[in-house]
C-alpha cells in the first residue's frame, strides 16, 4: 500500500493544441519533482501509468485500467496526477472516484496543479471549488466534441472527403487535400462488374467469373501482403459484388450524416434511415451512368422472386438490395460466427426454414464460387448442434474429473503467491533501509565526518545492493503476475465446468464460453477448438 502511482494522459485534442506543458514527458517530470520535494512521499516506490492519445471522457483506457486493477488488488496507496482533467473529464465519474471509491479503498489522491490532496478533506466531500473545476472539465470536453463534429459536417458540406477508406475504384488525390480521384487500375474492375451485371449475370455468377479470370479483390489490390492469410484463398464472393453494385458512390454521389451519436461524448452511433442522409451529387467523377445503374437494379423484365407467405418481388424492388432478400427477420443460430469450412477455411452460413428451405442447415458460403471439392457443401443444423452438444458434454465430463486435481493446483498456486508477495515485500523493505543508509552516509560526508574515499566505497556498495534488489524485485513481480493470472484462470475454469455440467440445450452463452472455432468437413467430420485454459486443443468427432 506504500506504492505511489503517477498517472499521465495526453489526448489527441491536447496534442493538436501543441501545449508543451501537457506533454507526457513534462507531466512525468512535474510529478516526479513533486514527489522528490515531498518528505512524506520521497523514497517510496513509484509506478507510472500512461495513456497517450486517449480522451478523458471515458475510463476505458489501457493505462487507466491497469491502474484501477492495481488499486483493486491493494497494491497502490496513493495516486498522483498533474490535474484532475488528466484523470477524467467526466464530472460524475471523477466525483465518484474522489468522494466514494478512493476513500473506501484507502487511496490518497493528489492533483498537483489543482492544489488538491484528498488527505486534507478526510471524512468530507471535495470542496466546492474542486466540484466546479471538475464540472468545467466535463463541459470543456463536451464543447470540444461538439466543435469537432461541427467542423466535420462543415467539411463534408463543402465537398471535402474526410472519411478513412476510399471506395474501391478511387483513391485520395496526392495534389489536393480531401479530394478523391479515379484509380484507373481499380476502376476497370468496377466497370467490368457493372458490365457483367448488365448482361444479366447474378452476383454469384459475377463472383465466379472474376475468380476464374484471376481478377484480384480489393484486399489483394490494396494489401498484397494479406493475400492467402491463414491459408485461405482471397476471392470474390456474392457479398463483395453486391457491395459494388449497390454503392451509389460510383454515380458521383457522396453521402454523409449516416449515423448520429446517442449523446455528446458517446462512442455508440445510431444508424439513420437513408431518407435522412445528406447527399452531394456530382461530387466526383462517376464510374457508371445513372441509366446503367438503374438497369442493373431495376431490369425491364425482372424475375418474380418468392419470399414466402405469398409475397413476391415487384418490378420496383431491386433484387440486389438487402430488403429484397427476405421479408422476415432471420433467427440467429448460436453456432454462427464459430463455424468454418474445413475445405476452404471460410465461415459457414446458417440457412433457417423458410421459402425454399425445407429444413435447417449450414452451407459453405464460398463453395458455389470457388468450387473447391473438399468444401463442406451442406450440413444438417439439427445433426451438427447435437454433435457439438455431445462433444461438449464429453469434454466437460473429462474436465470435471480433473476438478480435484485443479483444486490441489489452486491451493499450491495460492501458497506460492503468498511466498512471492513476502519476498517482494522483503526486497522493498531492504531497499528502503538502504536508501535511508545512503541519505545518512551523504550527510556524514557533507558534514566532513567521513572521508571522500570511504564515502565513495560505501556509496558504491549501496548502489550495487540496490541494483541487485531492483532486479530481484522485478523478477519476483513478473513471476507473481504470471502465477496470479494462472490462478485466476484455474479458478474460472473450475467454476465454468461445475456451472455448465450436464447440458441439455446448446445456447449462445455456452458456445461463447467454451468454443473458439468449429471446423466441419465434407465427410461430416467435426473438429472443435476449445476455449479452456489449455487453448488450442482440438477434439475430433469422426
Amino acid at each position: 500500500m506504500d506504492k505511489l502511482a503517477i498517472y499521465l494522459r495526453l489526448s489527441l485534442e491536447d496534442a493538436e493544441d501543441k501545449d508543451e506543458s501537457n506533454s507526457i514527458s513534462s507531466q512525468r517530470t512535474l510529478l516526479l519533482d513533486y514527489i522528490r520535494h515531498n518528505e512524506e512521499l520521497r523514497g517510496k516506490e513509484v509506478s507510472a501509468f500512461c495513456d497517450d492519445g486517449y480522451s478523458g471522457t471515458s475510463m476505458d483506457r489501457p493505462g487507466m485500467q491497469r491502474l484501477l486493477k492495481e488499486i483493486k488488488e491493494n497494491r497502490v496507496g496513493c495516486v498522483i496526477v498533474k490535474d484532475m482533467s488528466r484523470f477524467s473529464r467526466d464530472y460524475i465519474e471523477l466525483g465518484t472516484y474522489i468522494n466514494q471509491i478512493f476513500p473506501f479503498m484507502g487511496v490518497r489522491f493528489i492533483a498537483v496543479n489543482d492544489h488538491y490532496d484528498s488527505r486534507d478533506h478526510a471524512g468530507s466531500t471535495a470542496p466546492i471549488d474542486t466540484a466546479f473545476r471538475t464540472l468545467l472539465y466535463d463541459l470543456y470536453s463536451k464543447d470540444i466534441s461538439v466543435k469537432v463534429k461541427t467542423s466535420f459536417e462543415n467539411k463534408c458540406a463543402n465537398g471535402e472527403y474526410v472519411f478513412g477508406q476510399v471506395p474501391f475504384g478511387y483513391e485520395k488525390s496526392q495534389e489536393m487535400k480531401n479530394v478523391v480521384v479515379v484509380n484507373e487500375r481499380e476502376a476497370r474492375i468496377v466497370r467490368y462488374i457493372f458490365a457483367l451485371a448488365l448482361e444479366g449475370n447474378g452476383s454469384t455468377q459475377i463472383a465466379r467469373i472474376l475468380n476464374e479470370k484471376g481478377i484480384p479483390t480489393k484486399t489483394r489490390m490494396r494489401h498484397p501482403e494479406r493475400t492467402d492469410k491463414n491459408g485461405r484463398v482471397q476471392a470474390w464472393d456474392d457479398v463483395s459484388v453486391k457491395k459494388v453494385l449497390n454503392n451509389r458512390f460510383y454515380l458521383g454521389e457522396m453521402a454523409y450524416g449516416k449515423t448520429k451519436r446517442k449523446y455528446v461524448g458517446s462512442k455508440n452511433g445510431i444508424a439513420l434511415p437513408k431518407e435522412e442522409w445528406k447527399v452531394i451529387p456530382g461530387h466526383h467523377e462517376p464510374l457508371v451512368t445513372l441509366e446503367d445503374f438503374e438497369k442493373v437494379h431495376f431490369p425491364s423484365t425482372p424475375k418474380r422472386i418468392s419470399y414466402g407467405q405469398g409475397r413476391t418481388s415487384s418490378d420496383k424492388v431491386c433484387p440486389l438490395h438487402k430488403s429484397a432478400v427476405s421479408f422476415r427477420k432471420r433467427k440467429k443460430n448460436p453456432l454462427v460466427g464459430k463455424l468454418f469450412c474445413g475445405g476452404c477455411g471460410y465461415s459457414i452460413r446458417y440457412k433457417p426454414i423458410g421459402g425454399k428451405n425445407k429444413y435447417r442447415r449450414f452451407e459453405c458460403r464460398k463453395h458455389a464460387i470457388l468450387q473447391i471439392p473438399e468444401c463442406c457443401t451442406c450440413f444438417s443444423a439439427d445433426l451438427l448442434e447435437e454433435t457439438v452438444l455431445t462433444m461438449l458434454n464429453r469434454e466437460l465430463m473429462v474436465r470435471g474429473n480433473a476438478v480435484k486435481e485443479s483444486q490441489s493446483l489452486a491451493c499450491f498456486q495460492k501458497s506460492y503467491i503468498a511466498e512471492l508477495e513476502k519476498k517482494t515485500a522483503e526486497c522493498q523493505n531492504r531497499k528502503k533501509q538502504l536508501q535511508v543508509e545512503e541519505g545518512i552516509l551523504y550527510e556524514r560526508y557533507a558534514l566532513g565526518t567521513l572521508q571522500a574515499a570511504l564515502y565513495r566505497q560505501k556509496a558504491d556498495s549501496i548502489k550495487e545492493q540496490l541494483s541487485r534488489l531492483l532486479a530481484e524485485e522485478e523478477r519476483y513481480g513478473k513471476e507473481l503476475e504470471q502465477v496470479r493470472e494462472e490462478y485466476s484462470r484455474t479458478e474460472e475454469d473450475m467454476k465454468q465446468v461445475i456451472r455448465y455440467s450436464h447440458l441439455e440445450v446448446l445456447t449462445q452463452e455456452v458456445v461463447d464460453v467454451f468454443i473458439k472455432k468449429i471446423y466441419v468437413y465434407k465427410d461430416k467430420r467435426v473438429d472443435i477448438v476449445w476455449d479452456f485454459r489449455e487453448s488450442g486443443k482440438e477434439t475430433e468427432w469422426g
